[in-house]
C-alpha cells in the first residue's frame, strides 16, 4: 500500500493532524479504527507497530511485482 493510499484511508477517520501523527508513528489509531481498517482494506494489526515499515516493505514488494 502507498503512502497516499493510507493517507486518504485514515482522512475518513481523523483530521489532518491525526493522520499525519499516525503516518510518522508519534500515535496510532483507536483499536476500533485498526479492526475496521484489517477488515475493509486488510491493514494488519502488526502494521501499526512501525507504520514507516510498513509503508516502505509495501511499496518495494509492489514495486517488484511490477517489474517482472
Amino acid at each position: 500500500m502507498k503512502k497516499e493510499q493510507l493517507k486518504t484511508i485514515l482522512n475518513k477517520y481523523y483530521s489532518f493532524d491525526g493522520v499525519k501523527s499516525i503516518l510518522c508513528g508519534r500515535m496510532k489509531p483507536s483499536y476500533k479504527v485498526m479492526l475496521e481498517l484489517n477488515e475493509r482494506h486488510k491493514i494488519p494489526f502488526t502494521a501499526w507497530k512501525d507504520i514507516k515499515s510498513f509503508i516502505t516493505d509495501s511499496v518495494t514488494s509492489n514495486e517488484k511485482i511490477e517489474k517482472v
